[in-house]
């Protein structure tokens, strides 16, 4: 396992794109670029990502939803947006 300070040195080495989901904050997920290096941030539920993390985020997404849910599960919202960078790169 590897700690927070080694995955900060690999997103700033790759110059990927970190964002952060959030329930209605930010940009549609299907919309943002997601082709290349990008790191996601998905918060537990309830207490959400921590300050210091989501200050290094360069970036918001939200997964548009129908009805009256509000949010997802955090490893729902993690396998929808894992799903939707595959989808990206594999049609570019």
């Amino acid at each position: 396992m590897i700690g927070p300070f080694a995955v900060d040195q690999q997103i700033t080495a790759r110059q990927a794109f970190l964002a952060k989901a959030g329930a209605g904050e930010g940009e549609r997920l299907d919309r943002l670029d997601l082709a290349g290096p990008v790191g996601l941030v998905v918060g537990s539920e309830g207490k959400g990502t921590r300050e210091a993390v989501a200050r290094r985020c360069n970036g918001r997404f939200h997964i548009p939803q129908r009805g009256t849910v509000s949010s997802l599960n955090a490893s729902v919202a993690a396998a929808i947006a894992l799903y939707e960078v595959a989808r990206q790169r594999q049609s570019s």
